[in-house]
């Protein structure tokens, strides 16, 4: 018997010296074999995985050793047989590059099929585990090189024994956990204990979870990069470009800093400068380059689609649409080339794009469209209404992580239009015109909608939503022509409005009748000063009455004009009170008022920045004029605790951190410099004399509580804008303090002017002049309310009424209006008191 096993032994060791031998004497063609996989692998990872792990090498022979005993009884000829005597790995980010790197593979390699897996293919639902792709790979004859690939294949891999390879296809998580899995458990030389491996699992589970994670937020970073422009003000978006452009000038190759380049220059509507930078790499294989340069060139000449640079425009969309993944963007775009030319080749690469992809926004708005306009009726809306709201929920994710921006607000507007719901459709168009970068997005929206005129009775609001663009296009990006375009829908017989405007918009419900009605003196005391037009809603009903009441006590210094539609409900009664009333089409109040005056407004030649909106309180109407306003560049004061829209707007994260979106406390003197800034009565070097003596006096007086360093405490000529504006501010605002209590200023000349002493009760009320001055000057460059003052973060906790202000702050505004008549008159001027009638 010993005999017997020690002849087997002996045997067994002969038989694996002859196969090592073997192996050893094919040795080095599997050193060839794992460069040139190597080498191809890493060409392919370079434009498919950027930053993936390639690793190959031959195995080694005492791990050919080791296996062929492990493996003894499955294998006669092992030398043969084994199909990883060459191995490589593919460690990407994504499971997505594992898709693309695989499909290559596949795509170009002989696969021998019955020896290759997809580990994650094999798991049943409830189990985790190693996921990587395994392919069994030979070369293919003919295939290398290629344009992806500039290989040279040996001709001897094509010839040799047992051409195989064991190529991996993994995750760095997947990486990392096989890695592990494999030195310890599959080497062990035992069997792992059962808890052990429950544990193993429930690490690939958790790793599983990140991966896709992983994914999801590649994704969305990636789309987020398309956008980030929209989130630049133009001088953030120039200096980038100037940084890119420096960079470029340096690395004249680099792919990725012209498609960002590109990019910014086709936000701000650059086309000719997105066709110069995209065009130096229009060989490359980056597809979203050369989509956005086929979409420039068949921007520009979009005039003469028969011409060779539309036809460029369109190959070039053609050849970014071979992916591993169907680019939806790419077929839709090629599909926006053909309308117009062949709008059944249009329609149908709209419908692949939406088959690809059915709740893609962009995919379904067009394919939608299409089949609107070919079946001339809107019967396809309620097919396709369960995935309308698939495709609107996804933009809304979109809008909450930032990415598809402004086109996801733009799709949801249109989306909203078709389900029925008119008036939140337009709060939707309002955003989407607001982060608008260039006029053609705006314009984009605006023809699209128009290509459904046939069918507009049929969709409610449908007049509105073109006019809002048209108000959009002519407030962001104004030109003559936009302009005559809004006049022909400006109020008729009507005189154009001109001078300051002030739109005051809020509660008209007779459910608030009173709550508005505690807001009364707070108006008559902000309009004091003012002079110009204000704008509301024509009735005597909630904040349209309390207009109605400055029309009629400032009916000298105010142009109070109403916006009401022909027919208005039963319970609303018209304000005679206004100078003019002002009629829209239709019956009962809804978005036309708003969106008459803001036609007008524009329709004048009044730049939307120079409008102030004051808010209180408000219904659904309301809601839309905040929105309206904000989206077109004005500036929006909204009253602090006067409930309802008013109040939700800070919770809405889609409008809340808007520019031009101020808070205002219930202070009188706060709102009456918010709606009564005019220019500055002062020369030029009178007025910055000024200001320098109200800042060298502001550090004497804070030289114990406030640290020397603070940006605002340094001297003038290091002194940040926002402080040197305060300053300046403060003296355009001595005459309109003066003039509250009695005085006046005029010129002194040979003498010295003389120093007059405010009493106690003139030094409170200027003081509480001041401080609202300083508070609305504050809210509108950006400083919020907080716990501490923080100069640089833009925060103070005494952004609040007189009243609710500590005395020693108070105490600050005392002192500065104290030294108003030596401010006045070291600029040779005495303050006199104004006579009494």
């Amino acid at each position: 018997m010993a005999k017997a096993t020690s002849d087997s032994a002996n045997s067994d060791r002969d038989w694996a010296r002859r196969q090592i031998a073997k192996y050893r004497s094919r040795a080095a063609n599997y050193e060839i074999f794992a460069r040139t996989l190597r080498d191809v692998l890493e060409q392919v990872s370079g434009k498919l995985a950027p930053l993936a792990i390639v690793q190959t090498r031959p195995k080694a022979l005492s791990s050919f050793a080791d296996k062929i005993f492990r493996k003894r009884a499955g294998h006669k000829n092992p030398v043969d047989e084994f199909t990883d005597l060459c191995g490589g790995r593919v460690i990407v980010h994504t499971p997505e590059e594992v898709k693309a790197v695989s499909k290559f593979i596949e795509d170009h390699f002989l696969i021998d099929w019955e020896n290759s897996v997809d580990v994650s293919q094999r798991h049943r639902p409830a189990e985790f585990g190693y996921r990587s792709v395994h392919y069994i790979v030979s070369f293919r004859e003919g295939t290398f090189p290629n344009p992806i690939v500039s290989t040279h294949v040996p001709k001897v891999l094509y010839r040799m024994e047992n051409p195989r390879a064991e190529v991996q296809v993994r995750t760095l998580l997947e990486h990392a956990w096989a890695d592990i899995s494999h030195d310890f458990v599959y080497k062990a030389g035992f069997k792992v204990p059962e808890a052990l491996e429950r544990e193993l699992a429930a690490v690939a589970a958790l790793l599983e979870n990140a991966d896709n994670s992983f994914s999801r937020v590649v994704d969305a970073l990636r789309a987020y990069s398309s956008s980030f422009g929209v989130y630049m003000t133009p001088e953030r978006m120039q200096r980038e470009i100037e940084v890119l452009d420096f960079v470029r000038t340096l690395d004249r190759g680099n792919v990725q800093v012209a498609a960002k380049l590109g990019k910014l220059a086709i936000s701000l509507g650059d086309w000719d400068r997105a066709i110069e930078v995209l065009g130096e790499h229009a060989g490359s294989d980056c597809n979203p380059l050369l989509r956005d340069l086929g979409v420039a060139l068949c921007k520009v000449h979009q005039k003469d689609p028969k011409s060779r640079h539309y036809r460029r425009g369109q190959s070039l969309l053609e050849k970014s649409m071979s992916t591993t993944k169907p680019d939806i963007d790419s077929i839709a775009s090629l599909a926006g080339t053909w309308k117009g030319v062949n709008d059944e080749k249009s329609r149908q690469l709209y419908r692949l794009a939406f088959e690809a992809d059915p709740t893609d926004p962009y995919a379904l708005g067009n394919y939608l469209d299409a089949e609107i306009i070919l079946r001339r009726d809107l019967s396809v809306v309620p097919m396709l209404r369960p995935t309308i709201i698939a495709s609107l929920d996804r933009c809304r994710q979109q809008a909450r992580v930032g990415v598809n921006l402004p086109w996801a607000f733009f799709s949801m507007g249109k989306f909203i239009l078709h389900l029925g719901r008119p008036s939140e459709s337009l709060i939707s168009f309002a955003k989407a015109i607001q982060l608008s970068t260039a006029a053609f997005m705006i314009e984009s929206s605006m023809r699209s909608i128009e290509r459904l005129e046939a069918t507009r009775d049929g969709i409610a609001g449908f007049g509105w939503a073109l006019r809002l663009e048209e108000i959009g296009l002519a407030a962001k990006f104004p030109t003559e022509s936009r302009r005559n375009t809004l006049l022909k829908h400006s109020s008729e017989g009507c005189k154009p409005i001109s001078g300051r405007v002030v739109i005051v918009a809020g509660g008209c419900d007779r459910s608030v009748q009173e709550q508005m009605d505690e807001y009364r003196n707070l108006m008559t005391a902000a309009f004091k000063d003012y002079q110009g037009v204000v704008i509301s809603g024509g009735t005597t009903q909630g904040i349209s009455g309390l207009a109605g009441d400055l029309a009629e006590k400032y009916r000298a210094s105010i142009r109070g004009i109403g916006y009401l539609p022909k027919l208005i409900p039963a319970e609303a009664t018209v304000d005679k009170r206004y100078r003019e009333i002002r009629r829209t089409d239709g019956s009962g109040f809804g978005p036309a008022e708003p969106l008459q005056n803001w036609t007008d407004i524009l329709s004048a030649g009044i730049d939307p920045a120079s409008v102030r909106l004051l808010g209180i309180n408000g219904g659904p109407i309301a809601a839309f004029e905040y929105r309206l306003a904000l989206a077109l560049g004005a500036t929006v004061g909204i009253i602090e605790n006067s409930g309802r829209e008013a109040a939700k707007l800070w919770f809405d994260e889609d409008w809340s951190n808007s520019p031009g979106l101020v808070s205002l406390p219930n202070d009188p003197m706060t709102v009456r410099a918010f709606v009564g800034p005019g220019e500055s009565p002062w020369r030029a070097e009178e007025r910055e004399r000024m200001a320098r003596s109200i800042h060298e006096r502001y550090r004497e007086a804070h030289t114990e509580s406030v640290i020397r360093t603070e940006p605002a405490m340094v001297d003038w000529d290091r002194l940040d804008k926002v402080f040197k504006d305060s300053n300046l501010d403060q003296a355009d605002h001595i005459l309109q303090k003066l003039h509250e209590v009695g005085y006046d200023v005029s010129t002194v000349v040979g003498r010295k002017p003389k120093l007059v002493r405010f009493s106690k009760a003139e030094i409170e009320r200027l003081a509480q002049m001041e401080h609202g001055r300083w508070n609305a000057e504050r809210l509108l460059s950006g400083f919020k309310r907080g716990e501490k003052r923080d100069p640089v973060k833009k925060t103070s906790p005494y952004l609040v009424s007189w009243s609710e202000l500590p005395d020693e702050v108070k105490e600050w505004d005392r002192a500065a209006v104290r030294a108003i008549p030596e401010l006045l008159a070291s600029a040779g001027y005495q303050i006199r008191r104004l006579r009494r009638r």
